[in-house]
């Protein structure tokens, strides 16, 4: 489906494109001023577009829940009257300027993470400079994404559908065509309220139209779109209005861009969408299906850059999946190394044998030895590494289950990143190397392990965009699978 959360990225931020130590956001602050008083907000029609500005966008800071202080503000500005609110509005404009401050302050993991609620709004007030633009100085306080209008113009309409007061919640079991339910007069409801077009009539049969209706809904939800209601369906059906407003500008800030990479070649991982993609001068010109790490074993968000392929790699297991994951099955099955063509090895690298006593003695000591599966299309890895550094370990790779692509959630990994079409990313990286395709196919067929250098290091971010609008002018919406959103939802302006 084509996407427009990239196109945002015209204006890419990331800090230089450096790894994530030294992935500090540059602290380029408001253009404002220290001084106290009242501004004149009542001036003249200017003043006026201003003040609508200051006040949509706090209205918009309590929707995303980015910070505690917001709410209150917001309720105390809505209760006074209109021509009183000179205060107000210098207190607003003061939060919003230290917020966007804290903001550009913070590292790319608290910002993707949104770990923003426990800035200090407190400091002494951020002003408007006198005799300034008033208008300008209040835009400045956007977060600086592409499709900002396009964001606020939907939040408008989620907040003004009939249903947003009272969104229903639905209870009912896994639902397939042609079977009846009472709740289908609702699901067609809530369908076309949310723009997925159903039909009006209340049929308590599950028809095609309704079942086309589903499948459209799903897809925009990164849901498998069978058009089966199971529990993840009716999870998304049963989300209104104002939670849809909600995660749509939470993401705004997550994409909100300080410094820009223009006409560089990137690659970037969006961790809920599950998806892989290569943005060159602005656009992107490779995508890629991904599976990443379960909610266990999170795949993290991270600046860094891609500087080696490696081909017919060996896994060097690392110890956490070690313990949790290959010796219980060890326990259970002991041809599963030999199978598998794992060797056992010292920390120095030196395979080991085994008697059977000497096995059973090893599993009883918690195995104090390293594992390494040999090159192969057995491997876990697959044929393709991509080698990143960072403190976590982790890497894109390719992989021998390709089924698993095919499922529309895709967390089943231990943290790294395998990639669908890891072969043709792999030809897009090295282009401008000496390593062609033919003399990638030879380096294969020898199924030793081969470290190619790119000429240019690739830059990579994982992010966590879990709403956007889309080419098409609609909302995208996918799982918050890792818990970076689970904040209070209940209506905050209604």
């Amino acid at each position: 489906m084509a996407k427009k959360y990239w196109l945002a990225l015209a204006n890419l931020m990331w800090l230089g494109c450096w790894p994530l130590g030294q992935a500090q956001a540059t602290e380029t602050a408001v253009v404002v001023s220290a001084a106290s008083g009242t501004h004149e907000w009542y001036q003249d029609a200017r003043a006026e577009q201003a003040r609508h500005e200051l006040e949509q966008q706090l209205q918009e800071a309590v929707l995303a829940q980015l910070h505690p202080e917001f709410k209150p503000l917001w309720q105390r500005l809505k209760a006074t009257p209109e021509q009183e609110r000179g205060p107000l509005y210098d207190e607003a404009f003061g939060k919003l300027a230290r917020f966007q401050q804290g903001w550009r302050a913070m590292d790319l993991v608290a910002r993707e993470q949104l770990k923003t609620r426990k800035l200090d709004l407190s400091l002494p007030p951020i002003l408007p400079p006198e005799g300034g633009d008033l208008l300008e100085q209040v835009m400045s306080l956007r977060p600086q994404v592409a499709e900002y209008d396009a964001v606020r113009a939907q939040v408008a309409r989620l907040l003004a559908l009939p249903m947003a007061r009272d969104w229903p919640t639905l209870a009912m079991p896994t639902l397939r065509l042609g079977e009846p339910s009472p709740a289908l007069g609702q699901i067609r409801a809530m369908l076309n309220e949310l723009g997925d077009i159903a039909p009006a009539h209340e049929d308590e049969r599950y028809d095609p139209e309704t079942e086309q209706a589903i499948r459209l809904f799903q897809g925009r939800h990164g849901l498998t779109a069978d058009g089966i209601i199971g529990r993840r369906t009716l999870a998304w059906l049963n989300t209104g209005p104002v939670v849809r407003a909600s995660l749509l500008l939470r993401n705004l800030w997550r994409r909100d861009l300080v410094d820009h990479l223009v006409g560089s070649r990137y690659v970037l991982v969006n961790i809920p969408d599950y998806r892989l993609s290569v943005v060159q001068g602005g656009s992107e010109v490779f995508t890629s299906r991904v599976i990443v790490g379960k909610e266990q074993r999170e795949t993290p968000i991270l600046a860094s850059e891609i500087r080696s392929v490696v081909l017919n790699p060996a896994w060097h297991v690392p110890r956490s999946i070690l313990s949790k994951d290959i010796l219980p099955k060890l326990s259970r099955d002991p041809g599963y190394l030999a199978r598998e063509r794992f060797e056992v090895t010292d920390s120095a690298g030196n395979p080991l044998y085994f008697t059977e006593e000497q096995w059973h003695q090893a599993l009883a000591e918690g195995f104090p030895y390293r594992l390494r599966q040999k090159p192969g299309d057995h491997n876990a890895l697959g044929r393709y590494k991509f080698y990143l550094p960072n403190n976590d370990a982790i890497y894109l790779h390719s992989t021998p289950g390709k089924r698993l692509f095919e499922q529309g959630a895709r967390a089943f990994s231990s943290g790294c990143i395998r990639v669908e079409h890891a072969d043709d990313l792999a030809e897009l990286l090295l282009a401008d190397s000496r390593y062609q395709p033919d003399k990638v196919a030879s380096l294969l067929k020898e199924e030793k392990t081969k470290w190619l250098p790119l000429s240019t290091p690739t830059p990579v971010f994982t992010v966590y965009w879990s709403s956007w609008i889309d080419s098409d002018g609609r909302q995208q919406l996918r799982s918050d699978i890792y818990g970076f959103d689970r904040v209070s939802f209940q209506p905050q302006l209604l």
